[in-house]
């Protein structure tokens, strides 16, 4: 008889037996079940759902309109921003979805022997805040096959051909919520059909070939996709992921990278053993193969971005080592030993992930267990019981980010967003239109670049977009989107500051985008310093190419690459460092003037004055990490034509210096706006000088000054003594107004000044200057201002004053 064929003696099913799967099935529904995050506001992964729900109910096409990893069904990641007017559609969808993943889990639990039962209910038990999105993902494939073989093997036909249904619907459901998960399904999919041919199942062996596919492509359609659109939108996600370990790779402590490959090689150990025992038994070969690739995907995206990522690690192996014995033929107690030992050995680390703070305690992640389970339970009893809580934050998140200025202006005329926070443009209700990889920072290979520039660019380029800074990761913020941040610099032009957003209207002319020419390339080394050559009238465009050694290759593929670094020294010697994509830098990128948060991108594109970077060098993120690049690095500059300043609306130059009267010439390097007491103020901390030109005459400077909330409750701040504001013009004469919020509760969180008359003289200028109190203690002078004005006066007498 062939050992591929089914057991013609099936282990007695007990009542006992069911009941248990059941409860286990039970469990896992409660532990897995998840109802949605908060709604969306500004926040990076609230918004990229929210797009992704926004693009599916408005007919967007993936793989052309949408270049995500994400699919159609993306708007069901169980972790998803809520949206109350379809919280009940999302909450039915996430229970049927968490309901077939405990269904496929209590399958292969009933297949276990109790010891392992055990493990798979502590996990299920104790893991329950990580137990969602990812990590069930990459365990569910490893459940399914297990159920799968146990009851081909035991011939229970019917409980088999029910198991094929709900997995295939499952599968296609993951496949178009998150295309990244393609290489698992795929492989799930064919060590299925293997392992039903092999055990003689011909009829469910066809069933399953042709469910999974037809799911799948039913899905795609019935979410308003085409066909000819499906190749295109995975050629995309695999270049997306590919680019994945070089753009968002990072490195953890080393003890985590050696637990991770600890674990992994004490896996792939015991899991080549099992095969080798298996190795005439393609049917459990073919199960063991697929238990192996989830774990090695599982550590990938656990390790690439080693954050609390590792939990996607920790929990899959705690999920699935304990089912490898009874894929392997007649397994020995050592191996039983060895899979439990290596799933327990999860558990430290993914405790840690639940709380990775300093207040981190032992055991935090079984506490907040128990909380997840019974809300959860609560919740299932009662799935709409958070409505009306969401429709109070809806309502909250649209005052705050409410922009009526920003909609008086654009009307019904299409917006974008280029930054993180598109949730804004949804929620205020404009005409939305996404450039392709609409979250910037994910456009690091040169084509997804140029698909970005490329809406920026033309007749038909979107009407206006809002500029965000919003870099991540440290990165250098004018690399992320580069090709299109530029693109925007050529073909758009500032109209307002509204919040945090720099609003920009095409141009009546558009150019194309601009990418690196393939001559003219020069060579650096590594650590050395190479000077920019900068014109006033220009701006400075640096493409970079550096490439990895064999190690650094081997490296970037198996795992994450090495990171690069791009210092940048200005012109006042000071060194700035960002983190550098390699992918995104050999685009090119804009490098000097240096633009470092929302005012120098206001002033970059206004044509004020910003700081010239002087030369650059490329380090790697570490010493240790310099022997995983190549040696050379070659680069290469443009110049592309710098904005001429002009007379700047009142629009603009409140942006940069909010309710001024006049537009100083000269003020100190990163000088910034913030938000104090939900007002746009210029922050200008002590000591520190802004120069105007009003021209010759007397005059009174009247403003509002004050100093940041925080600096009151600061221990550090205690024997603060406040500010002067100071206004001198040419006749050598000083007026001061002394704040001390400090001793004077009264004076919070700010206060009219008035100064004057003070003489500005022959060249014109009056000097306003924020000094420290009588102590001289700068420390906590966190002061601002806001609202000044310098009008001309009549001959009267000097006084320093405060406005009452």
């Amino acid at each position: 008889m062939s050992t591929d064929a089914p057991q013609t003696r099936a282990r007695t099913v007990s009542v006992l037996d069911l009941a248990a799967a059941a409860l286990a099935g039970l469990l896992f529904l409660v532990a897995s079940v998840r109802f949605g995050g908060s709604v969306a506001g500004d926040e990076l992964d609230p918004s990229w759902t929210m797009v992704l729900r926004w693009a599916s109910l408005h007919g967007l096409r993936w793989g052309s309109d949408i270049a995500f990893t994400y699919g159609p069904l993306g708007y069901l990641y169980p972790l998803n921003a809520c949206d109350p007017d379809r919280y009940g559609i999302f909450v039915a969808m996430q229970i049927a979805l968490a309901g077939a993943a405990a269904f496929l889990f209590a399958n292969a639990w009933f297949a276990q022997r109790w010891p392992e039962r055990v493990v798979l209910a502590t996990a299920v038990l104790c893991a329950a805040p990580l137990l969602a999105a990812d990590p069930v993902w990459l365990a569910t494939p490893v459940f399914a096959i297990a159920g799968m073989h146990a009851h081909a093997a035991a011939g229970r036909r019917r409980a088999l051909g029910l198991l094929l249904v709900v997995a295939a619907l499952y599968a296609a459901t993951i496949l178009l919520i998150k295309m990244s998960t393609l290489l698992l399904i795929v492989a799930w999919w064919f060590a299925g059909s293997i392992m039903l041919l092999r055990l003689g199942l011909r009829r469910h062996a066809i069933v399953w070939l042709l469910l999974v596919p037809v799911c799948s492509l039913a899905l795609w359609n019935a979410s308003g996709q085409r066909f000819g659109d499906l190749l295109p939108f995975v050629a995309t996600v695999l270049e997306i992921s590919r680019g994945y370990t070089a753009a968002m790779g990072s490195f953890p402590p080393l003890r985590y990278d050696l637990y991770g490959l600890a674990v992994l090689g004490g896996s792939g150990a015991i899991g080549l053993w099992a095969a080798w025992r298996a190795r005439r038994d393609f049917a459990r070969l073919a199960c063991i193969a697929l238990w192996g690739l989830a774990i090695f995907i599982a550590w990938r995206a656990g390790f690439t971005r080693a954050d609390t990522h590792v939990a996607i690690f920790a929990v899959t192996v705690w999920l699935a080592l304990p089912l490898l014995p009874m894929m392997t033929p007649a397994p020995t107690r050592w191996l039983r030993a060895a899979s439990l030992i290596l799933a327990l050995a999860a558990v430290p680390v993914a405790d840690r992930t639940v709380n990775p703070g300093a207040t981190h305690r032992r055991g935090d992640m079984v506490v907040a267990s128990f909380g997840t389970l019974a809300h959860n339970a609560v919740v299932l009893l009662h799935p709409l019981t958070y409505r009306p809580a969401l429709n109070a934050a809806l309502d909250r998140e649209r005052v705050r980010l409410d922009l009526p200025q920003t909609r008086a202006i654009v009307g019904r005329r299409t917006v974008d967003l280029a930054g993180t926070q598109q949730g804004v443009v949804i929620i205020n209700g404009f005409a939305y239109r996404p450039s392709p990889v609409f979250q910037g920072y994910g456009a690091y290979t040169p084509r997804l670049q140029r698909l970005n520039a490329d809406a920026y660019s033309g007749p038909d380029r979107t009407d206006f977009v809002l500029l965000a800074y919003s870099p991540i990761d440290g990165n250098l913020p004018t690399s992320e989107n580069a090709l299109a941040f530029m693109t925007l610099y050529a073909n758009y032009h500032p109209v307002l500051v509204e919040k945090s957003y720099l609003l920009l209207e095409k141009n009546a002319e558009s150019v194309a985008p601009q990418q690196p020419a393939d001559s003219g390339w020069q060579q650096t080394t590594w650590g050395e310093w190479t000077d920019l050559p900068t014109a006033p009238e220009s701006v400075t465009v640096l493409a970079v190419r550096s490439k990895l050694s064999a190690a650094g290759k081997l490296m970037a593929t198996l795992l994450r690459e090495p990171g690069q670094l791009i210092e940048l020294e200005l012109a006042d010697g000071t060194i700035r460092r960002f983190r550098l994509v390699r992918g995104a830098a050999a685009g090119g990128f804009l490098v000097s003037p240096a633009v470092q948060s929302l005012d120098d991108y206001v002033r970059l594109f206004v044509g004020a004055g910003l700081p010239v970077v002087r030369r650059f060098r490329l380090v790697p993120q570490d010493d240790a990490q310099r022997a995983l690049f190549a040696g050379e690095i070659r680069w290469q500059v443009t110049q592309q034509p710098r904005r001429s300043p002009g007379e700047l609306p009142p629009t603009m130059r409140d942006a940069l210096f909010p309710g001024f009267s006049h537009l100083p010439q000269a003020w100190p390097a990163g000088l910034r706006t913030v938000d104090a007491q939900a007002q746009r103020v210029l922050f200008m901390p002590s000591p520190a000088q802004l120069t105007f030109g009003p021209g010759a005459g007397r005059y009174v400077v009247s403003g509002e000054v004050g100093i940041v909330l925080n600096a009151f409750t600061d221990p550090g701040c205690r024997n603060g003594d406040g500010v002067e504001v100071k206004v001198a013009g040419g006749d050598g004469v000083t007026l001061a107004y002394r704040y001390d919020p400090f001793a004077d509760a009264a004076l919070r969180p700010a206060h009219r000044f008035e100064l004057g008359p003070v003489v500005a003289g022959p060249d014109g200028l009056l000097r306003l200057e924020m000094a420290p109190g009588p102590a001289n203690n700068g420390d906590c002078d966190w002061s601002y201002l806001r609202d000044v004005r310098i009008r001309p006066v009549g001959h009267a007498a000097p006084r320093s004053a405060a406005v009452r």
